[in-house]
């Protein structure tokens, strides 16, 4: 299924817009926040669907509101950096490290992920008749195993992977737009 994911960072904001075309769905994540000097901090993200906000994320100094839309949202106190996966995998990628103790969200839900440790490791392969370094970045935290993967010297990723409680989750980016 076509999936198209816009990855910006100016040095002062990021923004994520991943658009999947489901059938009979048309899914959007959007996520942005601030760019500080050792990792993104997210601020806003939406799960829209078919046009229409389903789930949402809000940041608000000490306070994150996270829930479906039309269920009502639940307002906890933000106790640990959060990410979207996009951002998460962005974050990898641009960064090359994550925090220790952070969260992911999906806007639904809030996800804790503590003591995490990121292994990092190198291979070569062939792109476009090139050979390229291709760094792994793979954790598992739970019941949830993230990895995301990048050729060396870009701040973006071109595959993402995570499988949670039985659900299995990859995107490959096959083109890149600068």
């Amino acid at each position: 299924m076509p999936a198209y994911v816009h990855f910006k960072a100016d040095g002062a904001k990021y923004s994520v817009d991943a658009k999947i075309n489901v059938p009979l769905y048309n899914i959007e994540f959007l996520s942005k926040g601030t760019q500080g000097a050792k990792q993104f901090n997210m601020v806003d993200y939406k799960d829209v669907r078919n046009g229409k906000a389903y789930a949402i994320s809000k940041i608000q100094g000490d306070s994150i509101e996270y829930g479906k839309v039309k269920s009502g949202l639940t307002k906890a106190a933000l106790e640990l950096p959060t990410f979207d996966l996009f951002t998460m995998a962005f974050q990898l990628s641009y960064y090359d490290k994550l925090p220790i103790n952070f969260q992911i969200t999906n806007g639904k839900k809030l996800y804790p992920m503590h003591n995490v440790f990121v292994k990092r490791s190198e291979n070569i392969v062939k792109y476009n008749k090139q050979d390229m370094t291709q760094i792994t970045y793979q954790f598992k935290t739970g019941d949830k195993d993230i990895v995301v993967k990048k050729f060396a010297g870009e701040k973006f990723p071109r595959f993402i992977s995570y499988n949670r409680d039985g659900d299995n989750y990859e995107l490959t980016f096959s083109d890149f737009v600068k």
